[in-house]
């Protein structure tokens, strides 16, 4: 059941977040909230305030430096409010890994990537100041909602594979 959830949650995350480059703050709170709840229901309420304080502190560092929006920081920390710490920190590091490879494939955005670094190393150079662009200009700005339901699906699809 869980995993029908989150799939639900991580789809409509992953449309919003390709189509509008933010997630509604209804879809992630809400799964927040409804995720403590039915874990504090079966008795795993430890679990997944443990799930939701890793998800927050791996994205702080993402986050303050706007390669991550707090929608994005906001749907981890759902993930973590129906699984645990230790599927939020493999999901994390696997969603990243796939980020990290489109990057790779995607050279338009190398460009831009190179100028925002170019951008921030000479605002520390001059004013000892990181200079950070908007969100929308960022070279590291990609939709992280369909990254983390590539790396869901990867996962279960792996599972399916292992059981059978």
């Amino acid at each position: 059941m869980i995993h029908v959830i989150l799939t639900g949650l991580l789809v409509t995350s992953a449309w919003y977040d390709w189509k509008y480059r933010r997630i509604p703050n209804a879809v992630t709170l809400s799964a927040v909230v409804l995720g403590l709840c039915y874990q504090w229901h079966i008795g795993s309420l430890w679990t997944a305030t443990m799930g939701v304080l890793g998800a927050f502190v791996l994205t702080v560092f993402p986050v303050a430096a706007k390669g991550m929006g707090m929608g994005d920081q906001k749907l981890l920390m759902a993930v973590g409010a129906w699984t645990s710490w230790m599927d939020v920190y493999t999901l994390f590091l696997q969603s990243m890994g796939i980020c990290l490879l489109s990057v790779l494939f995607f050279p338009r955005s190398w460009s831009r990537l190179a100028r925002n670094l170019h951008v921030m190393a000479a605002g520390w150079k001059a004013h000892r100041q990181l200079w950070l662009p908007e969100v929308g200009s960022s070279g590291f700005s990609f939709p992280y909602a369909v990254f983390l339901l590539c790396a869901f699906l990867l996962r279960q699809a792996m599972r399916m594979l292992g059981e059978s």
